[in-house]
């Protein structure tokens, strides 16, 4: 009897799940950089070019409490629930300016540049989902309330609606996510980050490159 009780003990521990609650802070900068270039074929070639830089800066204004679940099955990835990080503000400023060249066979040719005013946009109280998508990876979700960061059309420097629809975003950037550091209790706090760069061509009525950057660190202060 008493070796059966040990077996049923054995088993139950076994199905315990693994169980890790954290209060969590996360900071993050994002900034897309345009360059490109439209050219009007006419009597007088005019050529125009626009050079912007939109940069976002965000962190929560409090800790959030989040739980890490153990994976449902070996090989698989640890569940986050809730997994939404809150409280995020944030500001975003842009900025740029344009460049306009005129010239041709039998024109004369002119240059004009023009610097644009720095426009600037804020947030509060927008949230973010945090998954871990595979195994040693942890991916946020598009931010959420964050809008107003994204409200500068119709503003110099132009941006026309290929790089408009780059939504520069947490997104992008993936971090490495060590399931030994969640579930180890002699591990009170760590932190994840993610930094990445990608760029992109633009080849339709512009020319030229887009390049974003994100960058974010997420906090671990273990509860319990």
């Amino acid at each position: 009897m008493f070796a059966l009780l040990l077996l049923c003990w054995g088993a139950a521990g076994a199905a315990t799940p693994q169980r890790a609650a954290f209060r969590v802070t996360l900071t993050g900068t994002l900034t897309k950089d345009w360059r490109v270039t439209r050219t009007v074929t006419a009597e007088c070639d005019e050529v125009t070019t626009h050079t912007g830089h939109w940069r976002l800066t965000l962190a929560t204004v409090r800790p959030t409490r989040i739980v890490a679940l153990g994976p449902s099955a070996p090989g698989r990835p640890l569940r986050i629930s809730p997994g939404i990080v809150r409280s995020i503000s944030g500001r975003a400023v842009q900025s740029g300016s344009v460049f306009v060249s005129t010239g041709g066979p039998g024109c004369t040719r002119s240059t004009r540049r023009s610097t644009c005013a720095s426009a600037r946009r804020s947030f509060r109280g927008a949230t973010v989902r945090l998954t871990s998508p595979s195994r040693r990876t942890a991916r946020f979700a598009r931010l959420q309330g964050a809008s107003a960061a994204r409200s500068f059309r119709g503003l110099c420097p132009e941006e026309p609606a290929e790089i408009r629809r780059l939504r520069t975003d947490l997104s992008l950037a993936d971090a490495p996510l060590s399931i030994a550091d969640v579930f180890n209790r002699n591990v009170p706090t760590f932190f994840i980050s993610g930094d990445t760069v990608q760029e992109t061509t633009i080849e339709e009525e512009y020319e030229g490159k887009v390049v974003e950057r994100v960058r974010w660190k997420l906090s671990f202060t273990r509860l319990g």
